[in-house]
């Protein structure tokens, strides 16, 4: 005890001690708080990037508070990061509403924190494409990339494969909670070779993705950004989305838009809905 009080005494009372102390909490306090406001001004400055794009939608874009995601009840943003003791909330920073053609879009940004104990924060963003369509059968279709990332060399047969059902194979929530069959969907030749899609419906899913809709998607592929080429898309309880984990890019967004609604025109039984209509 009594080297206790002799450390603290003649350590943690020194004044160059208690200076040092007090400018480190200062520095991790000042450091935390223009992390947040870097964040904030990031975020007001992508909502003012995005006005411009929903004033000639004639969309609007709605800020924190308001700001959601149609889908997020059953695919909650970031689903797959790791739920670990210092990450914050999910939160929507914002979302722009508009109508291409008939179909009703909404594109939504979120946002979660980590903290470093104390060492500062960083920020994840997701941002999600949804697409408000009449009910089908909860469906996942992709393109999956045939070739290695790491060296560019086409991947084997069993390799494509096993990839593919990675990619598709996850089981939306609306799907688990009817305890519906996920299957694989039989596509068309030579669709087979390009596309992998799993649904709980999978006759009436080959029927929707013909032919022309998915050549549809491969003609259009090279025009998209190198996030979307690829792009993996969830039907379920009436809506169509995309996922990308990134901020939303103004100039890259209706070329990815007008290629989902361009897919979904090609699909025999997929109508429009307003997103507040009935399933």
């Amino acid at each position: 005890m009594d080297l206790l009080k002799l450390w603290v005494t003649d350590y943690l009372l020194d004044p160059l001690v208690l200076t040092g102390l007090s400018g480190m909490i200062v520095f991790l306090v000042v450091r935390r708080w223009l992390q947040f406001r870097s964040h904030r001004k990031g975020r007001d400055a992508q909502i003012a990037a995005l006005t411009p794009l929903a004033q000639r939608l004639g969309g609007q874009v709605l800020g924190p508070g308001e700001a959601a995601m149609w889908t997020a009840e059953f695919c909650k943003p970031f689903w797959n990061e790791f739920a670990i003791a210092f990450r914050s909330k999910r939160q929507f920073d914002l979302s722009l509403d508009f109508q291409r053609g008939p179909w009703h879009v909404r594109v939504t940004e979120a946002s979660i924190r980590y903290d470093s104990r104390g060492l500062g924060v960083r920020w994840l963003q997701e941002h999600r494409i949804e697409i408000a369509t009449a009910r089908l059968a909860p469906l996942k279709v992709t393109r999956p990339n045939k070739y290695s990332v790491n060296n560019g060399q086409p991947l084997s047969p069993g390799q494509l494969e096993s990839e593919w059902k990675q990619i598709v194979s996850h089981q939306p929530e609306t799907a688990k909670q009817t305890d519906a069959a996920w299957l694989p969907v039989p596509l068309a030749p030579p669709m087979d070779q390009e596309f992998s899609a799993y649904g709980s419906d999978p006759a009436a899913a080959a029927r929707e993705l013909n032919f022309d809709a998915l050549h549809w998607l491969i003609e259009h592929e090279q025009g998209l950004p190198g996030w979307a080429r690829r792009m993996s898309l969830t039907f379920e309880s009436g809506f169509v989305y995309l996922v990308a984990h990134d901020h939303i890019y103004p100039d890259d967004l209706m070329g990815v838009v007008d290629t989902i609604c361009g897919l979904l025109d090609r699909m025999p039984g997929v109508r429009p809905r307003h997103p507040a209509a009935a399933v």
